[in-house]
C-alpha cells in the first residue's frame, strides 16, 4: 500500500512521535516502505546582513544538527532511510519533497495548539493536510 513514506522533523517531541509513528509502521507492512526524513529550515528575512557571520551556514548547521537524532535512532533500529533538508517555508517545502520523492504518505508531528490559536496563525500540519497530494497522518 504505501512504498514511501516521509516524515518531516523539527527536533521536537511531537516530530519524535511522529517518526515512532512511522517507524512502527513500516515494520509492520510486509513491503517495508521507503523512509524520507525531511528537516525544513524556514527562511528568514533581515533588514541587515550581520557582520562576520555566514548565517546561511549557521542554519545549515543546525539542520543537520536537528537530523541527527532521528538517523542515529534508524539506524540502531534498522531502518533504511534518506534524509533530505531544505529551506523555506516548512508546509510548502513538505508538500514539495513529498511531490518530488514519490511519497505515499506523510506522517508528522501535531503542535496540539488550540483551535483559535489553528484560525489565527495556521500550523504547518493544518496547511500540509490541505495542499498535500498525498494522505496525511498527524501523530500528537
Amino acid at each position: 500500500m504505501y512504498n514511501r513514506i516521509l516524515v518531516p522533523v523539527d527536533g521536537s517531541t511531537h516530530a519524535q512521535r511522529a517518526l515512532d509513528a512511522a517507524v512502527a509502521l513500516i515494520q509492520s507492512l510486509k513491503n517495508e516502505p521507503e523512509l524520507a526524513v525531511l528537516h525544513v529550515n524556514p527562511s528568514i528575512s533581515i533588514n541587515e546582513p550581520p557582520v562576520g557571520i555566514d548565517l546561511e551556514e549557521r542554519i545549515r548547521e543546525e539542520g543537520e544538527k536537528i537530523l541527527v537524532p532521528a538517523t542515529e535512532a534508524l539506524s540502531k533500529l534498522g531502518v533504511s532511510y534518506q534524509t533530505f533538508s531544505k529551506t523555506g517555508d516548512p508546509s510548502s517545502a513538505i508538500c514539495k519533497t513529498a511531490d518530488e520523492q514519490h511519497v505515499d504518505l506523510i506522517i508528522m508531528g501535531s503542535r496540539g495548539i488550540g483551535l483559535m490559536s489553528e484560525l489565527l496563525i495556521g500550523s504547518v500540519s493544518h496547511s500540509v493536510v490541505q495542499h498535500a497530494h498525498c494522505p496525511v497522518m498527524i501523530v500528537r
